[in-house]
Parts: structure tokens; sequence; C-alpha cells
């Protein structure tokens, strides 16, 4: 896909275009510009000029006589160390050409003259030249970094997003290994109450990690917590506090290391809020593990 470019992207890349330093793909956005747009082209005209106009800015210094001759006597001297001769001659001189003014007979002969150099600009237009190449120049510097600035913008949100999804993936997966273990013990929790809340408690015992599900759990009264407890020959164990969805359900994942002939049952009980270091009342599901 060719690069598109507003009309102010363009406006702020001619100088650039004048000065040839664009990219191929940003040049050809430009021209492609241009062809419909009479304000661009007449723009890069001016901006081309005054790029051209600088050349003719410093005005021709010719070598003065003493430096030239210093040179040509440098020059006559390595001359003769290369062919060995220890000194150098002279160099012989060359008589300048007879100026010979054409005859009627060569009336049809043009003679051949030196082009006379072009008369340096004056100072106020150069660098009138050069002050619009630089607003020019500076534009486009200026929308470059916009567009750095952007892509890098658009880059970290990528990178935060591609950071989430791999937690997430990570997360899902792990969850999806302790569920499905060979070694996962399964326990049915079952509601003691009128009403039928649920839970269910995967078991790892050989990464000691528990992950449990409930569903249709009553909704708690302020400053109180579901308590989820591993009942044990020595007395119960938390598992930790939660508080369920607004529709009755609860995740709660914990790790605890407990041999697998030490779980005698999976409780949930109401507590004050952060929970007790043992069971206050009656649990509100419970299920016993299986051998």
């Amino acid at each position: 896909m060719s690069l598109r470019m507003t009309h102010d992207q363009v406006q702020a890349a001619l100088a650039a275009e004048a000065l040839g330093a664009l990219d191929r793909e940003e040049s050809d956005a430009v021209r492609e510009h241009l062809e419909g747009c009479d304000e661009c082209r007449r723009e890069l005209a001016s901006l081309r000029e005054a790029a051209a106009s600088l050349a003719f800015s410093v005005p021709h210094a010719p070598m003065d006589s003493a430096r030239s001759a210093r040179l040509r006597a440098r020059l006559v001297a390595r001359a003769a160390a290369e062919r060995g001769d220890g000194e150098a001659d002279e160099a012989p001189s060359i008589p300048a050409p007879a100026v010979v003014a054409p005859s009627v007979r060569d009336r049809d002969v043009i003679p051949i003259t030196r082009a006379q150099p072009r008369p340096a600009l004056p100072a106020w237009l150069a660098a009138a030249a050069a002050v619009v190449l630089l607003i020019g120049v500076g534009a486009y510097a200026a929308r470059l970094r916009g567009r750095y600035d952007a892509l890098r913008e658009q880059y970290a949100a990528l990178d935060d997003e591609r950071t989430r999804l791999v937690h997430g993936l990570a997360r899902r997966d792990s969850t999806l290994a302790e569920l499905s273990g060979p070694g996962v013990k399964v326990i049915e929790l079952v509601s003691t109450q009128q009403r039928a809340p649920s839970g269910r408690m995967f078991w790892n015992p050989s990464t000691a990690r528990w992950t449990f599900f409930a569903s249709s759990l009553p909704a708690l009264r302020d400053g109180r917590d579901y308590q989820l407890w591993l009942i044990t020959p020595t007395g119960p164990v938390s598992a930790g506090v939660f508080k369920p969805t607004p529709d009755g359900h609860a995740a709660v994942e914990a790790t605890y290391p407990l041999p697998r002939d030490q779980l005698r049952a999976i409780a949930v009980t109401e507590e004050p809020a952060g929970g007790l270091p043992a069971p206050s009342g009656q649990p509100l599901i419970v299920g016993a593990a299986s051998e």
C-alpha cells in the first residue's frame, strides 16, 4: 500500500523534497499530491529556486599570485623528486595563444570565448533563501518527530496488550493444568440450607494447589466474608476468605501442602470480614473427601 499524505503533511515536506532529502516512498507521495494541487506545485518551485540560488551565494575568489607560485613550485619539486633529478627544472613557459580576429572569409566561424562566471547573489538574498529552506526543513523534522512519537505510543500500547494477553494465557493454562492433572481429586460440596448453593473443589496433591468454584451463594451482609476450610484430622485449616459475585458465583485459588490421607472434608462458612482462625458456625456447604 502506497503512502498517502494530507495537504498539510505535503506542505511540511516540500522543503525536504526541494533538497532531495525525502525517501522514495515519501517523495512519491508528494509528487502524487502535486498532480492535483497548484498551490503546492508553486511552493515547491519557489523552494527549488531558493535551493539552487544558494550555490551562487558565495562570490568567486581567485587564488592570489603568491600562493599560486608556491603551489607551482611544490608541484615541480615533487615531480623532480619522483624522476630522481635532484633538483627541479624550470617549467617550460608556454606562450599564450595569439588571438586572431576572424577574417571576412571566416565570418561563419564563431570564436570560442570563455564563459563569464555568474555573478554572486547579494548576501541578503542568499540569507533569505537559506532561511526559507531551514524553516521548511524544520517543519518536516517536526512532522517526523510527531510520527515517531505516535508510533512509539502505539508500540507501547501494543506491548502492554501483549503482556496482558500473555499473563492471561499463563493463568488460564495454569488453572487448566490444576483442574485436569492426573492426580487431581474432585470434592463435591452440597448445601446444608434450604437454598441450594453448591461448590466444587479441585485439589492437586502433587502441586499442593486448590481451586474452588461455587454457585448460588447467598449475598453477604456488610462486614461479612465467606471462609473456605480444609478439614483435617488435627482440625480445620483456612484456605482463604472470599466474596461472591452478585449472582452468587465465586472462585478461589490457594496453595497448601497436605498429605493425601489427611484431607477429610471441605467446608464453607460465613465469618466476620477477614476470617477467623476456626469456624464460628455451621458450614453453609460441605463436602467429604473420597479416598
